[in-house]
């Protein structure tokens, strides 16, 4: 146990006879180590501290938590907000501990890693929209489009002959909206790529997606909306819904927040799925079948809404979708470290730093920095 650990479970009066004495050891083998004591021990400290980081919301973590007491876990779980006073305590204790290792020079498993990565920014609103004809252009803001000429063109002729394909594509470190000109809003999240027509059809509206995107299709029964991810084709009339169709991903997640749509494979028309609001269409690439399960949809979608929402996820996913919205590239040394399950609510514009030191709070873990590349081993 680390003196880290140790000043947590004092904090918390929950500290053995023990760990008292090795406290009291610690804390008389130098003054700086006192000084640190009493600053770590002061409630105006702790209370400042506080309001800091006061932004991730332990509550809910720590409630989802109460609610699966009981039920089974395999044993490598380690959630990392099991307690909310103690995520708080270590969240405290271990940066103020960072900051004091490295401003006297002396050596800290994480001190290098942290300080590196203040400098790794969360994603921002930006896109490229590619248009038909070759053009190329940097977005900043969300795009808006209005359609005026009721699916024909001021020469009379049907805009479907000569209708060009946009493409809009977010990098890595991106998010982007865009409203279509029927109306239908789309928010991309980070590498992901959405093709439209610049006016859609008397018939259909029709777009593909590639990555991931939250749909809020404008309500028009003569014109359903349908959209293309991977082999899979999404029919809707009027409703939102999240669809997470990542290339190296092994499958498609569809799920329905309200209304409803229907489902069917690509050359495959006559066979189709109905899927009803809080359900989730999960298509395997490779068996190409669907199953559909329960989910909670606030947790699919808070990407949307700016928050990171972990339930029950695996590290081998969360990093996943923490590389595409910070930009940096990682690697797992061992599956132990991979499959650490957590849960929790972190805000999604948070310094990587921040992110990074909630998830050290687990323990077991072993963080290793190169250039823009984290490598993470377990330590047991």
């Amino acid at each position: 146990m680390n003196i880290s650990e140790i000043i947590i479970n004092h904090l918390l009066r929950k500290s053995t006879d023990e760990e008292e004495r090795m406290l009291e050891s610690w804390r008389k083998q130098s003054e700086e180590n006192e000084l640190m004591f009493k600053r770590l021990t002061t409630p105006d400290y702790l209370e400042a501290e506080w309001h800091k980081r006061k932004a991730v919301n332990y509550a809910k973590a720590e409630e989802q938590m109460k609610q699966r007491i009981g039920k089974e876990r395999p044993l490598w779980l380690r959630p990392a907000f099991y307690r909310s006073a103690a995520a708080v305590a270590m969240l405290l204790v271990c940066s103020a501990v960072a900051v004091y290792l490295y401003n006297n020079n002396m050596q800290s498993p994480h001190a290098e890693v942290q300080l590196a990565m203040q400098e790794w920014k969360a994603g921002e609103m930006k896109a490229v929209l590619t248009k038909g004809n070759g053009e190329v252009i940097e977005l900043r803001e969300p795009l808006i489009y209005c359609n005026d000429n009721d699916d024909y063109d001021d020469d009379g002729t049907d805009a479907d002959s000569k209708n060009e394909k946009y493409t809009l594509s977010v990098p890595r470190g991106g998010e982007f909206k865009v409203e279509l000109e029927d109306g239908t809003e789309v928010w991309l999240n980070a590498q992901s790529k959405l093709i439209y027509p610049e006016t859609f059809s008397k018939t259909e509206r029709r777009v593909i997606v590639e990555g991931e995107a939250y749909f809020k299709v404008a309500k028009n029964e003569a014109k359903p909306f349908y959209v293309e991810a991977d082999n899979q084709i999404v029919r809707v009339v009027g409703t939102e819904f999240n669809v997470n169709a990542y290339s190296e991903d092994k499958v498609v997640q569809t799920t329905l927040v309200s209304g409803k749509i229907a489902m069917q494979q690509k050359g495959n028309a006559d066979r189709e799925m109905i899927l009803t609001p809080g359900h989730q269409a999960v298509f395997d690439k490779t068996q190409r079948n669907i199953k559909v399960k329960s989910v909670d949809t606030e947790v699919v979608t808070s990407w949307k809404d700016g928050m990171f929402v972990f339930e029950d996820q695996d590290l081998a996913s969360i990093m996943k979708t923490l590389s595409r919205w910070y930009d940096f590239e990682y690697e797992f040394k061992d599956n132990e470290a991979a499959q650490t399950v957590f849960m929790g609510r972190i805000p999604r514009y948070s310094d990587f730093a921040d992110v990074i030191q909630i998830i050290e709070m687990s323990g077991g873990l072993k963080l290793k920095l190169s250039q823009r590349k984290l490598t993470i081993s377990s330590t047991k």
